[in-house]
């Protein structure tokens, strides 16, 4: 084992800021750097680095730590290999030379889909059979360089040909039907694939993980076109984008992602110069896929099938892309091409590469063109759609532009005044987006002023009382603010989410602007629902007859370090539920047994007090 100083010295030599970036996109932010949390889901960042302190946290989910944390939490590995791979990062010998990673359990079944990338590949250069298939990606306008870059192969038409390949490198049937390549009938086993054009599916980093099987022979034309690997220990359709493997540092380096419908469209794209494009594997978007592209960028460009199908698919992304924070353009193909591969087919890579770049529409434009397409605007119930459809939007961008914009818009529209398109949008915003008052949480949860626990309230979205006068204390200096923000370290978790993101606003975004509290400065800053609740503890405040002194602040404190043991032994009884380790089980329980004493030693503290 290696010892304190040299684990310590791995974690001095570490560069956080480089580290964290490989897997999140950061901004820099004052002495700081910010950005979306990797480890949950979210719309305003709250992931935190401190390049000064060698640390990342989530104020969120609480999730982060020094580098050798962060790097245990990203990559699900133990802590030896995670100080190990940054001590040969930073060239550290350490003193634990024998050292072994642990074997990944999922490692056999990467070599197994490796023998049939490499099985599928040297069938399509070497048979009578790939030299057909061959043809026909040529017409399709794939030279053998693409077809290699992307690893593409074929199945044979035998029923075994892989089989019979893997059974003789030595795989077990089961392992082989794990990853979805054989499966056994009544006559014994056989491959799932044949005579398909093998487009492999890699996951982030490379590895094969699945296949998508395109048909080709004319005499095939009964069969689906495409079929996707079922979903396997390795392959789920909803956490994978095809082609990110190879487009991740594009999208980096451009800042944009563009999402395509299908694999051809996307290597029609990638061939024409536009290297950051991906697509998702015959499902819809899925919020899963967008946190996977949230740690390259946040500028998603759509290019969907230019038909019903994929216009309305397009609504969905870009409302599922807005909520994710994104900033969201598309290009509508002309009529006529209903994809990118066919334009580029029809008229060469240039003219696609200056059409895409030429057409580039922003998601609002987009939206509203197409809530009148195919609308009578005599029928009533079809201008009560067009007006839902589109205050929506307006309410999802969350601007005063746009809501002054797009209204103006629909009333020229639809030849109604101003006045009477914003009655109807606010009706609208009062009946789907209405707030509760404080009263109304009050008396359908809890009293913010009696008993507070926070097993009592949902932790989205209320405010606790010492987390209000929390935030009082830290309005009456910024000296105060930071001795609180340095206590908050390892108990931040305690704090509702709510009040973990103002606190960031007020700590990381104020204070490291200005040195005295001025309330018209501060509200500036906030976004639409940091503002919404810091207007909750201003009203809730004028109602607080608790007396202010450092006595109470210390209490707060203290009642914050108690919640945060009660959450603590929450995620151990989670751990000990799941776990079959007999071994971490019993640790667990250990933990447990500490925690409840701590909390009793702090209970017994406050009760002399």
């Amino acid at each position: 084992m290696a010892s304190k100083t040299e684990i310590q010295n791995v974690i001095d030599s570490t560069d956080i800021v480089s580290l964290v970036s490989e897997y999140v996109k950061l901004d820099k932010q004052g002495k700081n750097y910010k950005g979306l949390c990797p480890f949950h889901h979210e719309d305003t960042p709250s992931f935190i680095v401190s390049p000064e302190k060698k640390y990342a946290k989530c104020f969120g989910c609480g999730n982060g730590g020094n580098p050798i944390d962060f790097l245990i939490k990203i990559e699900n590995i133990d802590f030896n290999t995670a100080l190990h791979k940054l001590a040969k990062k930073n060239g550290i010998k350490l003193s634990d030379s024998g050292f072994k990673e642990k074997a990944n359990p999922l490692m056999k079944y990467y070599q197994i889909m490796n023998t049939s990338l490499a099985f599928y590949q040297k069938y399509l250069e070497n048979t009578k059979e790939g030299l057909e298939a061959l043809e026909y990606m040529h017409k399709r306008g794939l030279d053998d360089e693409t077809i290699r870059m992307f690893g593409i192969g074929l199945a044979p038409s035998n029923h075994d040909s892989l089989y019979q390949v893997l059974k003789d490198a030595g795989y077990l049937e089961l392992d082989m039907i794990d990853v979805a390549l054989v499966d056994k009938g009544q006559f014994g086993y056989y491959d799932l694939f044949t005579k398909r054009i093998m487009f492999p599916i890699k996951n982030e980093i490379g590895n094969v993980i699945g296949y998508s099987g395109r048909i080709f022979n004319n005499t095939d034309k009964n069969q689906p076109k495409y079929v996707n690997s079922r979903e396997t220990i390795l392959f789920k359709k909803h956490d994978v984008l095809y082609n990110l493997n190879l487009a991740k540092s594009e999208i980096q380096k451009k800042k944009r992602v563009i999402l395509h419908e299908g694999q051809m469209d996307v290597i029609a794209s990638f061939r024409s110069g536009l290297k950051e494009a991906i697509c998702t594997m015959g499902t819809a978007l899925s919020i899963d896929q967008i946190n996977v592209l949230k740690k390259y960028t946040n500028h998603a460009i759509i290019c969907y099938d230019n038909d019903k199908a994929g216009i309305n698919a397009s609504l969905k992304a870009i409302e599922l892309f807005q909520k994710a924070g994104f900033l969201v353009h598309l290009v509508l193909l002309p009529e006529g091409i209903k994809d990118a591969d066919e334009f580029v087919l029809s008229k060469g890579s240039e003219e696609y590469v200056k059409y895409f770049e030429s057409n580039i529409v922003d998601s609002y434009t987009y939206i509203f063109n197409q809530a009148f397409i195919n609308k009578n605007l005599n029928d009533s119930e079809a201008v009560l759609q067009i007006k839902n459809q589109i205050f929506e939007m307006i309410y999802i961008s969350k601007t005063k532009t746009n809501e002054e914009l797009y209204l103006n818009k629909l009333s020229e529209k639809l030849n109604c005044s101003f006045d009477a398109i914003y009655s109807d949008y606010v009706s609208y915003c009062n009946i789907n987006h209405r707030e509760k008052t404080v009263e109304e949480y009050n008396e359908n949860n809890y009293n913010y002023f009696e008993n507070y626990s926070p097993k009592n309230i949902k932790k989205e979205t209320f405010l606790s009382p010492c987390e209000m006068r929390l935030f009082m204390y830290a309005r009456a200096s910024k000296e105060k603010a930071l001795f609180i923000d340095r206590m908050l370290i390892d108990r931040i978790e305690a704090m509702s989410s709510s009040a973990q993101r103002l606190w960031i606003a007020l700590i990381n975004t104020y204070y490291e602007n200005f040195d005295e509290f001025e309330e018209g400065k501060f509200v500036k800053i906030l976004d639409t629902e940091n503002f919404q609740y810091y207007c909750k503890i201003v009203e809730l405040l004028s109602k607080d007859k608790v007396p202010y002194s450092d006595e109470d602040l210390n209490d707060c404190l203290e009642k914050l370090k108690r919640n945060k043991i009660d959450i603590d032994n929450d995620e151990l009884n989670d751990r000990i539920k799941r776990t079959d380790d007999i071994s971490k089980r019993v640790l667990s329980v250990e933990m447990k047994f500490k925690n409840i004493k701590k909390k009793e030693k702090l209970v017994e503290q406050t009760r002399r007090k």
